[in-house]
């Protein structure tokens, strides 16, 4: 039977709880230790000032624990004489945090009960060796555990089997089966990737179409790429990087999880800010005539209240104050778009670029070796650029005749990959029906997608120094000449 403080200086108290994991989130067992300790509290005749919790961290998860770390203030300033727990491994669980606990009991007088173990008199050698005693075992029991479920995780990874966690989207719970109807999601996701649309276009296709997460959620770009990348999608259980076959079924084949990884790898590799979304259809296309630089996207507000969008050659750095481009060529956007998308419909309805196209499949497997080599020639040009600057292994001479051919060689191989998901995009875009309705429903991602496919550049040339020189009316719609527009195909 506990006994009741008499004539302390100081009856205030603080109860400290924390549980370890609260799946539920009720913070059950939080309650039940709060609930014991103000039993204790009552017969010991303390104040209970302050509940300070801590739910569902762990003490070895390396959560900042702030209830632990406002109960030790609350210690230092001797707001508290008293502090109740449930056990002593609530409290602490290192060495270190023990420590520090012993210092700020000691130098400010603070008393611990617990409601299994009583008095934990840290005043005394002795008080202080059971202290330490009990906290070494608790480790030790932590970590004991913590190994049997890291063996326990392995041998269910070799097996194959579920490793626990939430459903995964896309099957039953404990992936014991497929769930059709979300695979089928999961398909639909891999096809619009591979063929070049972006996480964030596939992310709202699905919100449009409503379709949530196994949540309930909206979808961002972020929740599609984590679940289309598991490779459990693939019949592979992913432990510590090593890869075992799962016992549940694939929802991708094998060929589609290589193309799926390899689209990955191309699409990180062709945009520096894959997750930007852009604002403009031609953005990054268009290139000056006269000078070669990128031209820049304007707006401009008219009178009606509309806005005009022009491309211009020439921008000053904010930074440096240089600028770049000449400055010497600016074009409406709107009638420049209007030429390429009708240019677009035109290559893509063209049966000798179908057949050609058609006739020739993309395959995983060429992708691979063209994506590899192109890997290869990159780190070649990163080893001979560090035999001249670094090493100093090579004359000027040999660095700019290896650099060259290097250089000449990337180019090439890098315009084979282009040609190859040319390929694959006219292959998997259906044609048949009313292409420019697709067009014109689809995003803008999708779009731009396209538009990197099939185009290399569009060059703006400056108008013709001939006298007497007028804009032709283009469609009636605009002074726009048609000509000066140079479409690069790449295929």
């Amino acid at each position: 039977m506990l006994d009741r403080i008499t004539n302390s200086p100081n009856t205030f108290a603080a109860i400290y709880c924390r549980i370890s994991s609260d799946k539920t989130g009720k913070s059950a067992g939080v309650e039940r230790q709060q609930s014991d300790c103000r039993v204790m509290a009552d017969r010991l005749g303390l104040s209970v000032q302050h509940v300070l919790v801590d739910n569902d961290i762990s003490a070895y998860s390396g959560k900042p624990r702030p209830g632990y770390k406002q109960l030790l203030e609350l210690m230092r300033t001797g707001a508290v004489g008293t502090v109740l727990a449930y056990h002593q491994d609530r409290l602490q669980r290192s060495p270190v945090e023990l420590e520090e606990y012993v210092d700020v009991s000691e130098i400010h007088r603070v008393t611990t009960h617990t409601v299994l173990a009583g008095h934990i008199d840290l005043s005394t050698p002795s008080g202080r060796f059971n202290a330490r005693i009990i906290g070494a075992a608790a480790r030790y029991e932590v970590e004991h555990m913590i190994e049997r479920q890291q063996t326990a995780k392995l041998q269910a990874a070799k097996d194959g089997k579920y490793l626990g966690g939430q459903r995964p989207f896309g099957f039953e719970p404990q992936r014991k089966a497929i769930r059709e109807s979300e695979a089928a999601i999961i398909r639909d996701m891999y096809e619009r990737f591979v063929v070049g649309r972006s996480w964030w276009s596939i992310a709202v296709s699905l919100n449009q179409r409503g379709i949530r997460t196994t949540h309930g959620k909206d979808w961002n770009s972020l929740k599609v790429r984590n679940v289309l990348i598991r490779p459990i999608n693939a019949g592979i259980v992913l432990h510590k990087g090593v890869e075992y076959p799962a016992q549940s079924p694939a929802i991708l084949s094998p060929d589609e999880w290589a193309n799926l990884k390899l689209a990955i790898d191309i699409s990180r590799r062709k945009s520096p800010h894959p997750g930007r979304a852009r604002k403009h259809l031609l953005k990054g296309f268009l290139i000056c005539g006269a000078c070669g630089e990128k031209m820049f996207h304007k707006s401009k507000q008219q009178r009606d209240g509309s806005y005009k969008t022009t491309a211009a050659c020439g921008k000053t750095d904010n930074q440096t104050g240089r600028q770049h481009g000449c400055g010497k060529v600016s074009r409406m956007v709107e009638p420049i778009i209007d030429l390429v998308v009708d240019s677009i419909m035109f290559r893509l309805n063209s049966p000798e670029l179908a057949t050609t196209l058609h006739k020739h499949k993309t395959s995983a497997d060429t992708l691979k070796t063209l994506n590899d080599q192109q890997r290869a020639l990159e780190s070649s040009i990163n080893e001979i650029t560090d035999d001249y600057y670094v090493n100093k292994l090579l004359t000027r001479e040999q660095f700019e005749r290896a650099k060259t051919q290097a250089d000449n060689d990337l180019a090439l191989i890098t315009k084979q990959i282009d040609a190859e998901l040319v390929s694959e995009a006219v292959n998997t875009t259906d044609v048949s029906g009313d292409l420019r309705e697709r067009w014109e429903n689809e995003t803008l991602e999708w779009q731009r997608s396209l538009l990197f496919l099939l185009i290399d550049r569009i060059s703006v040339h400056p108008l013709p120094h001939v006298p007497g020189y007028k804009y032709p009316k283009y469609k009636s719609k605009w002074r726009f000449d048609p000509d000066l527009i140079q479409i690069e195909w790449k295929a």
